[in-house]
């Protein structure tokens, strides 16, 4: 089910999104629905979107919640785990481990966007999408021999790692590079 969806029948702690962000969440994370994967989303408020998030993906995800206010710890519940702390603490955000979506929902700040970019992509395994870029566009830096696609909507930054798709048997010895892909 779509994102829209699980709005509509949100019931639960308050929730804040723009409608328009709805169509791009399904465009970028509806594959990883029903998946084992962890979620990681800067900004709790008053911790809606968690429980969103937890019906959407499924029974499967794990949710980490960063916000810097010590209030939001009350919302953990199964499935959902708070962090307390500040999104430009780089050193929090990299102890935190990988993750296969990373939502920036946090202080919407360039400078933080940024910085938590630079510190969790490296450990981010599929999309890392910022929301609420209402004056600019961070700026993103990417280290690695892989160049992700990023994709800009209105007021929002989707950056995704690049799916290779190889079938068939090589006709060739794969090099150690090309057969850990």
């Amino acid at each position: 089910m779509n994102f829209d969806f699980h709005i509509q029948h949100h019931i639960g702690r308050r929730i804040d999104k723009w409608h328009h962000y709805f169509e791009i969440y399904d465009k970028h994370f509806q594959r990883f629905q029903d998946e084992d994967i962890r979620v990681l989303e800067i900004g709790v408020d008053h911790g809606g979107s968690l429980q969103v998030w937890k019906k959407y993906f499924g029974h499967n995800v794990k949710i980490v919640g960063l916000d810097i206010n010590p209030a939001c710890a009350e919302y953990a519940e199964d499935q959902i785990e708070i962090v307390i702390g500040n999104q430009a603490d780089t050193a929090l955000l990299k102890s935190l481990g990988e993750f296969d979506i990373v939502i920036d929902d946090g202080s919407h700040r360039l400078q933080d966007q940024e910085a938590s970019f630079e510190a969790l992509w490296p450990a981010t395994r599929g999309v890392y999408l910022i929301e609420d870029c209402h004056t600019r566009y961070p700026a993103l830096r990417f280290n690695g021999p892989n160049t992700p696609v990023v994709f800009e909507h209105p007021w929002v930054v989707v950056v995704e790692r690049a799916m290779r798709i190889i079938r068939g048997r090589p006709s060739r010895e794969l090099r150690p590079d090309e057969a850990a892909l």
